[in-house]
């Protein structure tokens, strides 16, 4: 079985991959993982937040798939921590943030791989676009309430998800700026000065 650590970005968020790429491989080599970037958009007629579902979906769907870890360009692995000691006995993890209305962040999200995932990859797909300004997880969100789901999902703590602008502590295994103010050059620049560059 492969173990994946996927990203993917639009042109603007280039830098952040770039800035990210040598850390993220030392910890996927680390566990064992696969590193795999991605630089093009995928569904270009949607706003870039939907390019992680197709690129999820097809990785889900292979037989030699085990664990996918997704981390949105704006995230900065600066912890250690096995990933897969996690997600064990779940199919699906992500960090519960407040909203309004509190909610997964898909941010980061560690999928099991196997037919239910794909499927309820499949069914976020079909209610695509979605609406601003969430888009993807709100659908996330919508079908993890089907009884299904229930016990299947795991709250991330948020040391795997700790995010900037909602003054989750530093020390953390991966530092998010989710809704950081300025857009992607301004979360360049705050993921730089955080990875001590």
């Amino acid at each position: 079985m492969t173990d994946y650590l996927l990203q993917q970005g639009r042109e603007d968020y280039w830098p952040c991959l770039d800035l990210v790429a040598p850390l993220h491989q030392d910890f996927a080599d680390r566990h064992r993982m696969q590193y795999v970037v991605h630089r093009e958009p995928m569904l270009p007629d949607y706003p870039g937040h939907w390019d992680s579902v197709p690129l999820l979906l097809d990785l889900v769907q292979r037989e030699d798939t085990g664990m996918v870890l997704w981390l949105d360009a704006d995230t900065l692995i600066v912890g250690d921590g096995d990933p897969r000691d996690v997600l064990r006995g779940y199919d699906i993890a992500m960090a519960r943030h407040p909203g309004p209305p509190e909610h997964y962040n898909c941010g980061v999200l560690m999928l099991q791989a196997g037919e239910d995932i794909a499927a309820w990859l499949q069914a976020v797909l079909d209610r695509a676009p979605g609406t601003y300004p969430w888009y993807q997880q709100t659908i996330m969100n919508d079908l993890l309430t089907a009884p299904e789901w229930e016990g299947r999902v795991k709250t991330l703590p948020h040391e795997w998800n700790s995010t900037v602008v909602l003054r989750h502590p530093e020390r953390c295994i991966i530092r998010a700026w989710h809704g950081y103010p300025g857009g992607p050059w301004a979360r360049y620049e705050a993921m730089r000065k955080a990875a001590g560059q």
